[in-house]
């Protein structure tokens, strides 16, 4: 694909600002987070199966689920399919937040109290790229990220600026121009800016954002044909609007400098039908595989090969929902429980569970007593990332790292 220089750049000024890490490379490995979040819910026999298998919940029995090791157990026909190396290199964490309504769930993930989780996960990392914290679709969490310690999020509507910024027709005298343009642009609009900074906030960050990209050295070897290839999508698509799409972004991204990237599935289509991940009447669990057979895991897997697998970087890739299932009795029970068992992959992940839950009578879905909450996630993700700062203290779940 050969795409001009002013196609590129401008097709994505205002939309989304990449570039690499300014950082001198002091350490072998860039460290990142990819946070994937399941609007809507993370059913537990993903991660955690073994839970149901005494009441046959979710279709769980001994013949569907299969036992990893180290207290692992999970839904043979999804996660189970995943390869060996993969798995060996995955945890199963307990996040007992105490929510149980999508609204409160949704803010914990996101937000450590008022402050922005992915923003503060960020800063923690200490990377020096022009963007540090990026996100596909709508802002997560349904609230504003204030940018903290002067790291901002920015949206990522489709991959066209991205790929500007990494290509190689933008390398050359012409990047401190273009930046300098755009900073006489800005300053012609400040009064404009200032009359609506609601409105205009994401162009206006995204084009300064732009504008440190363009004062950095472009990232080397990064190729779009070669990841657009792995993820069977066409060079030309730079929509970044399925999950397939945003994953590729993602990895494009993670190559050229970001240090936390935010992905949101609401759903997946079955057919003429968009199922979304608050399955209620899914009591058997038949339309959440499906769901996470067909579009989620293939990518998934290239993603996680790809990432696990290259030099120079440690990616963690974090899968989380609004909350775990409570299983009933009838098929068509599966209601909101108050925790979750969430799923990590990654280079420095020690497999094993702290997010096996009490089968017992009055318990279909209840963590151990003592499980922390998300600020114990957190400081584990920091932990994996071997990240310089440690904002959310020592790691609780310190048999998984």
């Amino acid at each position: 694909m050969r795409l001009s220089r002013r196609e590129l750049l401008w097709g994505g000024a205002g939309a989304l600002a990449a570039a690499s890490t300014a950082r001198a490379n002091t350490t072998t490995e860039k460290p990142a987070v990819v946070l994937i979040y399941f609007r809507g819910g993370y059913n537990a026999f993903f991660s955690a199966a073994d839970g149901y298998v005494p009441k046959g919940l979710y279709g769980c029995t001994p013949s569907t689920v299969r036992d990893l090791g180290n207290g692992v157990v999970v839904d043979a026909s999804t996660f189970g399919t995943l390869p060996d190396p993969l798995l060996q290199k995955m945890a199963t964490v307990g996040v007992a937040h105490g929510a149980s309504g999508h609204d409160v769930a949704q803010k914990y993930a996101w937000f450590d109290g008022s402050t922005s989780a992915p923003l503060r996960l960020a800063s923690a990392l200490g990377g020096g790229a022009a963007f540090r914290c990026v996100h596909f679709g709508e802002a997560p969490g349904g609230a504003p990220h204030v940018p903290v310690d002067g790291v901002s999020m920015t949206a990522v509507p489709d991959l066209s600026a991205a790929l500007a910024l990494v290509s190689e027709s933008t390398r050359g005298p012409g990047r401190p121009q273009m930046a300098r343009a755009l900073e006489a642009s800005l300053r012609y609009g400040d009064a404009r800016f200032r009359h609506s900074p609601t409105a205009l906030a994401k162009p206006w960050e995204g084009t300064h954002t732009l504008i440190n990209a363009l004062r950095q050295p472009v990232p080397a070897g990064v190729d779009w044909n070669d990841i657009s290839q792995a993820y069977g999508l066409e060079p030309t698509n730079l929509s970044a609007l399925t999950f397939r799409s945003q994953l590729a972004g993602a990895e494009l991204m993670l190559r050229a400098g970001a240090d936390v990237i935010c992905i949101t599935s609401h759903g997946v289509k079955l057919g003429t039908t968009f199922e979304n991940w608050d399955t209620h009447g899914d009591g058997t669990g038949d339309v959440a595989r499906e769901m996470m057979r067909t579009e989620i895991l293939p990518p998934l897997r290239v993603f996680l090969e790809r990432t696990l697998g290259a030099t120079g970087l440690n990616v963690t890739t974090l899968l989380y929902g609004d909350f775990a299932r409570i299983g009933g009795n009838t098929p068509t029970a599966s209601e909101h429980a108050s925790g979750l068992s969430a799923t990590v992959f990654g280079k420095y992940v020690r497999a094993g569970t702290t997010g096996r839950f009490d089968p017992g009578m009055n318990a279909l879905y209840k963590l151990p007593m003592g499980t922390p909450g998300y600020a114990g996630l957190w400081a584990y993700l920091t932990e994996l990332a071997r990240a310089p700062n440690r904002p959310w203290g020592a790691n609780p779940h310190a048999s998984l790292a």
